[in-house]
């Protein structure tokens, strides 16, 4: 005779019955919704790292003369001004590198705001760290860097182009021109890293032209003439040669476009220039021997 189960037995294994369930669902849920090698044990150790925070202005400040405030900018003197000029990240010998550039501007005491005048620009400073050991650490401190801008300010400067001048050396390239009596010309103002120390450069010319004061009508180039002749300008760009003057290679600027001469009355291909490092900054030594 079939023994009848007791409804307490009935019970015990219902409830076992939907444990077991239970747990096949969980164990083909959680090995159906994970792609091989993301399970947590499995996880990259790199993605779980926390990410580094850069140094800010108001770090480098406090870094390079001793005091911050709250608005991003602070006085370094009694008529002058500091503030963020841009920031930016890059690698050198394999080490990445985090630099603050700041500007310095001179203070009008009358109207207590920046000169505005066309010949005046700033001071840069520079507070430089490298990423060691999953930190910023500081590595360079400068005051004065160099000088560049006008109108009481420097160029704006999202992300520098930078030129590799050997493996331990580079140089952030900053656009920058003026004009005058209808002429302009443009290049880059180089600051040059290496052994964790900025250094200015100088002004590399890259292109010309007489946009604002030329006819091409004309068909030559005459003293009289209000308009100083045909219309000219070239562009070019920066390329480092192996050949090397105080420790810095030469600059050649390849040229496109025309230029003019005092010999010249019309417009001829422009040629190409070099740059050579005197052992302060860059200087034109086209058709020096």
């Amino acid at each position: 005779m079939t023994k009848t189960p007791t409804p307490n037995k009935t019970l015990l294994i219902a409830l076992l019955t939907a444990a077991v369930l239970a747990t096949v669902g969980l164990s083909y849920y959680f090995s159906s919704s994970q792609e091989p090698g993301t399970t947590p044990e499995n996880i990259p150790v790199d993605t779980a790292k926390k990410s580094v925070v850069k140094p800010d202005v108001a770090t480098a400040l406090t870094d390079l003369f001793g005091v911050s405030g709250p608005g991003g900018s602070v006085k370094t003197a009694p008529d002058a001004l500091t503030g963020l000029w841009f920031e930016q990240s890059f690698t050198v010998d394999n080490r990445q590198y985090h630099v603050v550039f700041t500007k310095t501007q001179t203070v009008d005491p009358e109207k207590n705001e920046p000169f505005d005048s066309h010949v005046q620009g700033v001071i840069v400073g520079a507070a430089t760290y490298v990423l060691k050991d999953e930190a910023w650490q500081l590595v360079g401190k400068q005051q004065e860097v160099g000088e560049i801008g006008s109108w009481g300010d420097a160029p704006e400067v999202k992300n520098a182009a930078i030129l590799t001048l050997s493996p331990s050396q580079i140089a952030f390239m900053i656009d920058f021109g003026y004009g005058m009596g209808g002429f302009f010309e443009e290049g880059k103002v180089l600051f040059g890293f290496s052994n964790n120390t900025w250094q200015d450069l100088g002004f590399i010319q890259t292109g010309s032209n007489n946009s604002g004061s030329c006819d091409d009508t004309e068909q030559e180039a005459e003293p009289d003439s209000p308009l100083m002749g045909p219309c000219w300008g070239y562009t070019g760009t920066i390329t480092a040669l192996p050949e090397t003057h105080k420790n810095f290679p030469d600059l050649l600027i390849v040229k496109q476009g025309t230029e003019i001469t005092e010999e010249q009355k019309l417009p001829v291909p422009a040629k190409n220039s070099t740059y050579i490092f005197d052992g302060q900054k860059y200087a034109d030594a086209t058709g020096e021997e």
